[in-house]
Parts: structure tokens; C-alpha cells; sequence
């Protein structure tokens, strides 16, 4: 395989596997949560236990675990995308992925059962330095396995 199809075929991969992380984080954070009339963890469980859908048990989960998610939910972003686009800026990716957290809280303002959070919108942007020095370690191996 010549090199410029091997790099054609790489960034077909990864543009694929983009769509798919954006799809599947969509459904995460898009997903509308049912309105229960009250926070009773007894009537939650017992939704839960009623209605086996697994965005509702994520979106349900313990606190900790969705404050957590949010911390690493776009690390990802900028390692899949500077594999589509390596010549990109990483201010230019990480401006891309505020823009996308932002997004992602605007719109959730407009869903039923969701909150849009401040604290969301910073986690999901720190989340994004986390991909950035993934892809910055990357580069740095690259560059010296050539160099």
C-alpha cells in the first residue's frame, strides 16, 4: 500500500470513528430524561426497573459517576479529530470542542428533564486539555521516531 493510501485509509477510519463518538455522545447528552414527580430514589429505581433502557440507567447513575463522565466525556475529541485533521491547530480543536460543549448545554435547555450546567460546560472544556496532551504526546513520539 502506497503511502498516501495508507494515510487516506487512516483518515477514513478515524473520520469514521468520529461520527460514531459524536453519534453515541449525542445520544448520551441529547437524551431527554423522564420528568418524575418527585426525586424519590425508591420511584426512580422503580422506573428504572420498568423501563430497561440503558440512557436512562447512564443518566440515572450515581452522581459521582456522571461528574465523572463529564470530566472525560470529550477527551476523545481531540485525539479522533487531529487524526483526521493532523495539521490543525490544537487552539483551533480545542475551540471546536468548547463550541460543541457549549452546544450540547444550550440544547439540552430546550429538553425535557434535562439541566443545563455551568459546571457541565467548564468539565466538558477541561476534558478537552486532557485529549490535547494526549495528542501532544503523540506528536512529540512521532516527530522523534522520524526526526
Amino acid at each position: 500500500m502506497k503511502p498516501k493510501e495508507k494515510y487516506v485509509r487512516k483518515r477514513d477510519i478515524a473520520a469514521a470513528a468520529l461520527t460514531l463518538y459524536l453519534l453515541v455522545l449525542s445520544l448520551f447528552v441529547l437524551f431527554p430524561r423522564p420528568i418524575l414527580e418527585s426525586g424519590d430514589p425508591s420511584q426512580i429505581a422503580e422506573y428504572l426497573r420498568t423501563h430497561a433502557n440503558f440512557f436512562y440507567k447512564i443518566l440515572y447513575a450515581d452522581t459521582h459517576l456522571v461528574a465523572l463522565g463529564n470530566f472525560f466525556m470529550l477527551a476523545p475529541f481531540p485525539v479522533i479529530f487531529t487524526a483526521i485533521f493532523e495539521k490543525v491547530s490544537l487552539y483551533k480543536v480545542f475551540l471546536a470542542g468548547v463550541a460543541l460543549s457549549a452546544s450540547f448545554e444550550l440544547v439540552q435547555i430546550a429538553i425535557p428533564g434535562r439541566v443545563s450546567d455551568w459546571i457541565d460546560f467548564l468539565s466538558n472544556s477541561l476534558s478537552l486539555l486532557i485529549g490535547i496532551a494526549i495528542v501532544r504526546f503523540l506528536r512529540s513520539r512521532k516527530s522523534a521516531q522520524t526526526g
